[in-house]
């Protein structure tokens, strides 16, 4: 018997784990509700039942991955431990000033974000580190243990250090952790060295802040699943999805838990990208549509990187899978504003108690309460019938909205899906409009547990022509954790001009040792390992710079220069080029032998399971309703259906084509 992988994604509604068989690929999906307050027994409660349902002992797992927005969601809703952090001396208001731009510049009324480390939790050392990396005042560890007394009697339970130009020289940083270590050896401590050595002294200090605020919270989540997993009986190393698209082992997950903030939205994007490459598809937006939010992104061959994502009120200046979030997801909840203006999001019922139909005290009116109604999805249809909803409950709920708006039940129903499809265009075309494509070379990639109800409504308001739907959409972030790479990213400051050739490739060789070293301690093999070279490039005199990915043997001033107009339209070829960050992406493919893919049921007849009645644009249709393992391979068919599976609902709205291909994915184009 082959050995099998096990992927999870801990959402803000469902723990989705998916069972992937390295030989053949054959997938195996079940949900959980996730369980607020303690997202662990979710997983393990979903991994027992896979493991159950497909026969299979715990010693057969040979790969664990997990992902999960808890990290995320923890600095979102400012739910992290007191923090304190120790500055150089004289920079104490480093997180006050920022980078002294406002979040909404036109606006005289523009507030500031607060910082997540209060001002009065914030401590400064006596050293002084200078740009080059001399040390100009020593460390004085007797201010140190002062700093950190003070910090402790103010209640901080995690503390982040963060001193000036640490990216050069990290000396007095690492002397002060040891210090810490040695009196205060159970306080979570880490440094901005450690956590991310790039140079501006904000950003290099935030993402220390963060890493700190949600050590503990995650260091023991980690923890508990461990042990959770040991005690079934399942020896495999988990592994840790990262922001990047890649994993790391749950230990250095557990010592730098910021790097897996985009953990499960960024896993799912590269499962999408690994299937499109399966059936032959470059160029993909890929809407990942859960409980709580919608997720968008780009994949052009690849997926978007991006160094610079937003958290809330924050910026987060490590690499991460591209990805433009909205708060419209399946449990989004509709709501009225004082003027009388229909909102969807950004609050959401999530699991506890969820939406109205789940009949478990929720009473506010959601997406999902408006897919019910309007028929789009059916009382029988969630976890293949395993969970049976309400409709009642449900047009309770979207009915009280219609009283507040005028409108009948149904009419406010349909009007909750047009809001909440206008906000996802909202976020849509800034998004192709900011990476400069044409939105009618790519297909749209549709899942997450409402992914693929709300995708057609998406691409018809928003003039996509192509989509598709991949085999197991409800857990595609649960099956990208399974099949993930091995990745790290590395980055070193250098503020040089881009001549220097030679001293820019023994940079990149010198990156290359300490990525292969820090492989080895991962216990891993690096004769398979790829290096993707990169860097922070700019005109030099320009505030702003843009990361360029770079050859081995490429042209470096060829290739800004064609990024450099891809991104703002024009050209500078006389100006000197200077390069400020030089990054390495440290890269070992996972062994999967088979495509994840489960091939479909090619009967000759299909047979509608029943006819329903679906309101759509103020029309109601007569919709068959087919379960989608029946559809034969390469049958066309014309919308309108809805498409049954156990992890999600598929509907295909009029005026779209679909078809089966032979590894189960689901194609749609506009018909005719």
């Amino acid at each position: 018997m082959s050995g099998w992988r096990i992927g999870v994604d801990v959402g803000g509604t469902f723990t989705d784990v998916a069972l992937v068989e390295e030989a053949t690929g054959r997938v195996g999906v079940y949900k959980a509700p996730t369980t607020v307050g303690e997202p662990v027994s979710g997983v393990l409660e979903g991994v027992r039942e896979g493991l159950a349902r497909e026969g299979l002992d715990p010693a057969d797992v040979v790969y664990f991955g997990a992902g999960s927005t808890l990290a995320v969601n923890t600095i979102i809703q400012r739910a992290g431990v007191p923090t304190g952090l120790l500055v150089t001396q004289g920079f104490r208001d480093v997180l006050e000033i920022r980078r002294t731009r406002l979040p909404d510049a036109p606006s005289f009324e523009a507030a500031r974000p607060v910082p997540l480390v209060r001002r009065a939790h914030v401590r400064e050392v006596r050293e002084r580190v200078g740009a080059d990396g001399a040390v100009l005042r020593p460390l004085d560890t007797d201010s140190v243990v002062r700093g950190v007394e003070e910090l402790l009697g103010a209640g901080v339970t995690a503390l982040a250090v963060s001193f000036l130009h640490t990216y050069i020289n990290p000396a007095h940083e690492q002397a002060a952790q040891a210090v810490i270590a040695e009196r205060w050896p159970d306080l979570f401590v880490c440094a901005s060295w450690e956590t991310w050595p790039q140079q501006r002294e904000y950003e290099r200090t935030l993402v220390c802040v963060m890493n700190a605020y949600v050590g503990a919270t995650m260091r023991s989540y980690y923890g508990k699943l461990e042990e959770g997993l040991r005690a079934m009986g399942i020896g495999c190393p988990v592994q840790i999805t990262q922001s990047n698209g890649g994993t790391v082992s749950i230990d250095e997950a557990a010592r730098i838990p910021v790097r897996a903030m985009f953990s499960g939205p960024a896993s799912g994007v590269m499962a999408a990208a690994k299937a499109a490459r399966e059936y032959g598809e470059a160029k993909l937006f890929t809407l990942d549509m859960g409980g709580t939010s919608a997720d968008m992104s780009l994949i052009d061959g690849a997926p978007r990187v991006s160094v610079e994502s937003t958290i809330g009120d924050f910026p987060l200046f490590l690499p991460a899978v591209a990805i433009e979030t909205i708060g419209a997801g399946g449990g989004s909840i509709a709501w009225v504003d004082p003027h009388g203006v229909l909102k969807v999001g950004p609050r959401s019922a999530g699991a506890d108690p969820g939406p109205a139909c789940y009949g478990r005290g929720g009473s506010e009116p959601t997406v999902t309460d408006a897919y019910l109604v309007t028929g789009v999805l059916g009382e029988n249809d969630l976890l293949g019938g395993r969970m049976t909803l309400s409709r009642a409950r449900a047009e309770e709920a979207v009915g009280s909205l219609g009283e507040a708006l005028g409108m009948e039940t149904t009419e406010a129903a349909e009007a909750v899906l047009r809001v909440a499809t206008a906000n996802m265009v909202a976020s849509f075309l800034p998004m192709i409009a900011r990476y400069g494509v044409d939105h009618r070379e790519f297909s749209l990639q549709a899942y997450g547990g409402a992914g693929p109800t709300h995708a057609f409504m998406l691409a018809a308001e928003a003039g996509i022509q192509k989509l598709v739907i991949p085999h197991a959409p409800g857990a595609m972030c649960a099956v990208g954790a399974a099949v993930a790479d091995v990745q790290m990213d590395f980055v070193r400051s250098v503020r040089a001009g881009l001549s220097d050739d030679e001293g820019m490739e023994e940079m990149f060789s010198e990156m290359e040792e300490t990525a292969r070293g820090w492989l080895a301690e991962q216990g891993l093999e690096t004769a398979s390992a790829e290096f993707e070279r990169s860097a922070d490039m700019r005109y030099e005199g320009q505030s702003f710079e843009i990361m360029v990915g770079l050859d081995r043997n490429g042209d470096a001033q060829e290739a800004f220069q064609r990024r450099y107009e891809e991104t703002f339209g024009y050209l500078d070829p006389d100006s000197a080029i200077e390069v400020l960050q030089i990054r390495m992406l440290a890269r070992v493919p996972n062994r999967m032998v088979g495509a994840a893919s489960s091939r479909l049921n090619e009967s000759d007849a299909l047979e509608p399971v029943e006819t329903r009645e679906v309101t759509h644009q103020g029309r109601r249709l007569a919709v068959p309703v087919y379960r989608r393992a029946r559809i034969p391979t390469g049958l066309k068919l014309s919308g309108p259906a809805v498409l049954l599976q156990y992890d999600t609902t598929v509907f295909v709205t009029p005026g779209f084509a679909f078809w089966a291909d032979a590894a189960g994915n689901l194609h749609a184009e506009v018909d005719g």
